[in-house]
């Protein structure tokens, strides 16, 4: 049995809250990831309890598409980026997803303040964001183990 802690969200202000009930959410399965000069948006693809289920997408439909498919026996231990100006707005310049196995990204450009996510001995079995036409701000909710006493 472990607890799930929120950690961030790191970007900007703007946009509209986004977020998912991670209660019985077993993994991350998929990340489509909407990218050019910067994060348009992302969308997230979790197992729940043996049944997959989709966000919506957390942005805008610009940029070019890449897809995230993690192994059943990989999780997700980090996600890393920049924030930074682009049209105005301080938002996600760019993200890497990073796995017990590999990195996945850099997506968008890594312009601006650097920042990281990492689940510190956890595995990140969720997140939350901002966005409006672009992705504005991402956090994650990681999974800790308890460990025995």
């Amino acid at each position: 049995m472990g607890s799930v802690v929120r950690m961030g969200p790191c970007g900007g202000g703007g946009g509209g809250a986004r977020d998912v009930d991670t209660r019985g959410v077993d993994r991350v399965v998929k990340v489509v990831v909407r990218h050019g000069d910067t994060v348009d948006a992302v969308s997230v693809l979790y197992d729940r309890g043996g049944r997959q289920e989709w966000t919506d997408l957390w942005g805008g439909p610009g940029g070019g598409l890449a897809e995230i498919c993690l192994r059943p026996d990989e999780h997700l231990t980090s996600v890393e980026g920049h924030c930074g100006e682009f049209e105005g707005n301080f938002v996600v310049r760019s993200l890497t997803f990073v796995s017990n196995r590999r990195a996945y990204g850099p997506y968008g450009r890594p312009d601006g303040v650097p920042f990281a996510l990492p689940a510190a001995g956890g595995r990140i079995v969720g997140f939350h964001a901002r966005s409006g036409r672009h992705l504005d701000a991402i956090g994650t909710y990681v999974k800790v183990e308890r460990q025995p006493r």
